[in-house]
Formats: structure tokens, C-alpha cells, sequence
């Protein structure tokens, strides 16, 4: 735990809410292995606090479904196969595409505005060698925007769910290629949007996270498809 944890403690606001963040960063980036037993005495004192916030973001963690509690066991980092990867997708699918169809009737113009212009950049010819990030920050800025003009709350949280489960692929399927092609199908929803066309953002967001799907899946198991052909 010493290479993902600092040696000053946790001094934010809220401890449970520095613990689980603290976590969840260490699983996305695959600092904590998939099998891994976590032990929130070891965790506590890492930490150097109390048992009970290092538990609480245990319990959220097990709630997002990156963490699993074993009978008699100490709780895991959750293994994730190839079901628990198109369950996932399928779930943002049903979401992010009702969130799309509402918004396209409540999205500000200046929100609209902000987008395109944002979009506008990206897609410039050049791109620098900070592309890719600036790629992933827009990718995230955008499912945000659109979420939120949902205005449904629940809607709103558990989307946000789903895609702290995504964060890690985003990762393995990081290259200009994925990224370009996410781009584009970013402009294909806002178009929409802008057209106040629900049925339209409902369609082109649902079509982007199948094909974010299938990346992801390509990513993973390619090599898999292939030696069983």
C-alpha cells in the first residue's frame, strides 16, 4: 500500500470521502490488483485515522461494484469478466440515452455554445501532444453537461456510477484513433441537442456507447477471439 498511499495522512473535509477517492484511484489505475484482499486495519493505519471512514468507503466501493465482501473473507477487489463489462455498458446505454432525450429540451444555449466550441478545438487538424488528455477531459465535461440538463437527480447519480465503473477502460482504449472516433460521435449528439431533437440525442447516444462498447471489448478480448477461432 505504500506506493499508492501518502505518508501525510488524509487531511480533507470529509475522511470517508478521502478514503473511497483515495481507492477508487488506486483500482482505475490498477494500483490495487483484481483479486486483491483489502484489509481496512492496514488501510486505517495508512491512513492514519480510524477504522470507520476506511469502512464506510469500503461499503460505497462494494455499492459501485468495484469491491466484493466473501463470506468469512476479508472484501476484494472485484473481478471484472467480460458479462460484468457489456452489463455495465448496457446500463449506461439505457441511462445516458434517456439523459440525452431530455436534455435536448433543456440544454442552455450557452451550455450548447460551450460545447461546440469546445468541440471545435479538438477537431482542429493539428493536434499537440496534449491531445489525448484534453480528448478524455472533454469526454467526461460532456456526458456531465448532458446529465445534468437532464435534470433528474437520480438519473443524474446513478449515471455517475456507472461511468466511475468505465473510468479504467478509458485507459486501455485512450488512443487517437478511439478517441477521434468518440469525438465525432460526441459532435453527432450535440448536433442533436442543438436541434432540440430528442429522439434524435436519444439515438446518437445510444449508438456512442455501443461503439464505446465494442472498443472496449477489442481492447480486452481480441487476443482471446482470436485463439479460440
Amino acid at each position: 500500500m505504500s506506493t499508492i498511499l501518502t505518508d501525510g495522512g488524509l487531511k480533507r473535509t470529509s475522511l470517508a470521502d478521502a478514503a473511497y477517492e483515495t481507492l477508487l484511484e488506486a483500482i482505475l489505475r490498477g494500483q490495487l490488483a483484481a483479486g486483491e484482499e483489502l484489509s481496512a486495519v492496514a488501510l486505517a493505519d495508512r491512513f492514519q485515522v480510524s477504522r470507520t471512514p476506511v469502512t464506510e468507503a469500503l461499503q460505497r466501493l462494494t455499492h459501485d461494484g468495484l469491491v466484493e465482501q466473501v463470506p468469512n473473507c476479508r472484501p476484494r477487489v472485484a473481478r471484472l469478466g467480460r458479462r460484468d463489462v457489456v452489463e455495465v455498458y448496457e446500463m449506461r446505454e439505457q441511462l445516458e440515452a434517456a439523459a440525452a432525450e431530455r436534455a435536448a429540451t433543456r440544454l442552455p444555449k450557452e451550455a450548447l455554445a460551450a460545447l461546440r466550441q469546445e468541440i471545435a478545438k479538438l477537431s482542429k487538424p493539428k493536434r499537440g501532444v496534449d491531445w489525448a488528455a484534453r480528448a478524455i477531459e472533454f469526454d467526461l465535461k460532456f456526458h456531465d453537461a448532458v446529465a445534468a440538463a437532464a435534470d433528474n437527480r437520480r438519473l443524474q447519480d446513478d449515471i455517475a456510477r456507472y461511468r466511475r465503473l468505465v473510468r479504467c477502460f478509458c485507459r486501455l482504449t485512450g488512443n487517437d484513433a478511439n478517441l477521434g472516433a468518440a469525438l465525432a460521435e460526441h459532435e453527432e449528439i450535440l448536433a442533436a441537442l442543438e436541434a432540440r431533437r430528442p429522439t434524435a440525442a436519444r439515438k446518437a447516444m445510444a449508438g456512442h456507447i455501443q461503439n464505446r462498447l465494442a472498443a472496449v471489448l477489442d481492447e480486452l478480448y481480441a487476443t482471446e477471439a482470436e485463439v479460440t477461432r
